[in-house]
């Protein structure tokens, strides 16, 4: 999927009916009620208007992967992106382009809908709202966020009729079980990806593919194998001023000065940091949640933060630990480490997002006493962050 900042807008109109305070515009500069781009979930459909989290859009056109999509194929629940290079809202005549965001686009099989249990691209999926209209064989896009287990909390399934989007499937997820020299790897809970003549798109040149980041793979069902075409790592670095993001919180650092997002980047808490249904102490896993950013100094600051509602049907408390003691060695190429804690020793790993303090580094970690923040993807923990033992 393309970022925020790459999906423009001609021009948006905004009604002003947002659930939130819609007259206060957080870092806005465009004088506009609405944010200078959003991420979310659509709240409604009317004809040519949609709301997304909250702010009403007259639609213009919309797109995914390149080509259009009927105005009309869009319904409620499909995750969309929307932004705006205009300084004003109202200079403009045109309508609001909408990027589509799904998680997961395939053809959908064994359908059961008395209970909503379903499959796309062989991952096995729940919606008790599935339409029956649906049927195996179906193309779809599958919008959801992501659960405690490396699934998937499906928010909508729609069908599309267009053969031209068909050409490749997509699924969105965490990469696990990384094996860099068979170039494989688990996506989310049990999707085998082989991308060993796939095209890698980091934005950190640095790192190749890691454990624990989140991705989006391209390619084909062969064999029940995903073979990828391209693996993009999804990020929020290049998000605009005044974006408002929708998602949910899958790391909270200890003081609660930080949080990730859906496991796709990092936001910053200061003392300006404004709370709508919540406060600061509400800053935990499995929270849904509206974040509102801008950037300071390359790091994601967020300037206010809408408490949705927790992920009452998961158990996220066991993806979220911390290690403390002293490491025994480095891997390079695998990118981990093994820590000897007072329990026994553990294997952990980093990736790209993993943030270190105290004057540390992965190259300097041999032999030093930390704590180690972590959360658990399948079998294997992935460390956020990374600080001296008993230096707070």
């Amino acid at each position: 999927m393309k970022k925020l900042a790459l999906i423009s807008v001609v021009g948006l109109i905004l009604t002003g009916c947002s659930g939130s305070d819609s007259n206060s515009n957080g870092s806005n500069d465009n004088n506009t009620q609405a944010p200078s781009a959003i991420q979310g979930t659509i709240d409604s459909v009317s004809g040519n208007t949609i709301v997304v989290n909250g702010y009403s859009y007259q639609v213009d056109s919309a797109t995914y992967a390149g080509e259009d999509v009927a105005i009309a194929d869009l319904e409620k629940n499909m995750m969309v992106s929307i932004s705006s290079n205009a300084r004003s809202a109202s200079a403009h005549t045109g309508g609001a382009q909408v990027g589509l965001e799904p998680t997961i686009v395939g053809l959908i099989s064994d359908t059961n809908h008395n209970n909503g249990t379903f499959k796309v691209n062989g991952i096995a999926l729940t919606f008790t709202d599935l339409s029956r209209e649906i049927e195996n064989g179906d193309w779809v896009m599958v919008s959801s966020l992501p659960t405690a287990n490396a699934g998937y909390k499906v928010l909508s399934v729609v069908k599309f009729e267009h053969s031209n989007l068909t050409e490749s499937v997509e699924v969105e997820g965490l990469i696990s079980d990384l094996d860099s020299n068979a170039k494989t790897f688990k996506l989310g809970a049990s999707l085998n990806v082989d991308y060993s003549n796939a095209q890698i798109d980091n934005d950190d040149s640095t790192y190749d593919l890691s454990n624990g980041l989140w991705v989006e793979v391209t390619g084909s069902i062969a064999d029940s194998v995903l073979k990828a075409d391209e693996v993009e790592v999804e990020d929020f670095d290049e998000i605009d001023n005044d974006t408002e993001i929708e998602g949910i919180i899958t790391w909270v650092a200890n003081d609660k000065s930080s949080f990730d997002l859906s496991y796709k980047g990092r936001f910053l808490v200061n003392d300006n940091t404004r709370y709508e249904d919540g406060n600061k102490s509400n800053l935990t896993v499995g929270t849904e949640v509206e974040v509102t950013t801008k950037q300071t100094n390359g790091e994601n600051i967020a300037t206010e933060i809408e408490f949705e509602h927790d992920d009452d049907s998961q158990d996220w408390n066991d993806n979220d630990i911390d290690f403390e003691g002293v490491v025994q060695s480095i891997d390079e190429q695998a990118l981990n480490f093994v820590i000897k804690t007072a329990s026994g020793s553990q294997t952990v790993y980093v990736n790209q997002n993993t943030r270190y303090e105290d004057g540390l580094s992965f190259h300097t970690l041999h032999g030093q006493r930390i704590e180690a923040e972590a959360y658990k993807v399948n079998s294997q923990y992935i460390a956020s962050e990374i600080e001296a033992e008993d230096n707070d």
